[in-house]
């Protein structure tokens, strides 16, 4: 919903907040395709119509009385009711790309955005024998807006220990391993091929201390596992349709 001082159309040179990879990140505006929709009431039988913004004389507000250009170049007077802002903007980030947005991608500088978060099903969780590389979502400094802590100012409250903790989940993030554990009622082994995931990726499975979250390749779950019993996938290890069978016996 547009602010109440929101001008109706933005200009060349504008700083704005871009919507990029769904986050909002710090741009400029370089060119402006301007198009705006104007629904207005006419006084004289109180019809509505919607023009351009080229055939209304007097300032883009909504309320504000203005002349309306018929066809045959004679005006009318009018009260607008609603400004729609269609045009098409070039912006540059701050590391030089470009991307041409609608409006509704665009927001001032200042504004609050709250950026859509990436889930796991954005991951490509198939054929695991053809990972390659660590399947982590690239890190970017966009400018883009949100409330995380400075790793300088939270490690001073962590312990050498924690931070032990985590460098080794950051090793396997995005690792496909194979997991060799025995069930909570301690009858069988489970044993089956995963994905390391964050900790946060679940609401459902609270990560214990000294364990990690894996995401199944046989089942699509979630579970806590110690580190003890992961191990990652390299080309000497076993395929994991092995592990799964192992796991079904």
């Amino acid at each position: 919903m547009k602010a109440l001082d929101e001008p109706p159309y933005l200009t060349v040179g504008t700083d704005v907040s871009a919507k990029y990879r769904g986050a909002f990140c710090e741009a400029k505006i370089k060119t402006a395709k301007r198009l705006v929709k104007v629904k207005v009431t006419f006084r004289h039988d109180s019809s509505t119509l919607e023009v351009q913004d080229d055939h209304i004389k007097g300032p883009l507000k909504v309320g504000t009385v203005v002349e309306v250009r018929n066809p045959d170049g004679t005006y009318q007077e009018a009260v607008i009711n609603k400004l729609t802002d269609a045009s098409w903007y070039t912006v540059v980030f701050d590391d030089g790309d470009e991307k041409t947005l609608r409006r509704s991608s665009l927001c001032l500088k200042g504004e609050r955005h709250f950026a859509e978060s990436e889930t796991l099903d954005q991951l490509p969780l198939t054929n695991p024998e053809h990972f390659g590389t660590p399947v982590i979502g690239k890190k970017t400094n966009r400018g883009r807006r949100s409330n995380h802590i400075p790793e300088e100012e939270s490690s001073s409250s962590s312990s050498d220990e924690d931070e032990d903790d985590r460098k080794q989940t950051d090793e396997l993030l995005g690792k496909v391993v194979c997991v060799e554990t025995i069930s909570t009622d301690k009858k069988k082994n489970i044993c089956f091929p995963g994905l390391v995931v964050c900790s946060n990726c679940s609401d459902e499975v609270a990560v214990k201390k000294d364990n990690i979250l894996v995401r199944s390749f046989k089942d699509g779950k979630f579970s806590s596992i110690p580190r003890k019993d992961v191990r990652e996938i390299s080309e000497s290890s076993p395929k994991p349709d092995a592990a799964l069978k192992q796991g079904k016996n």
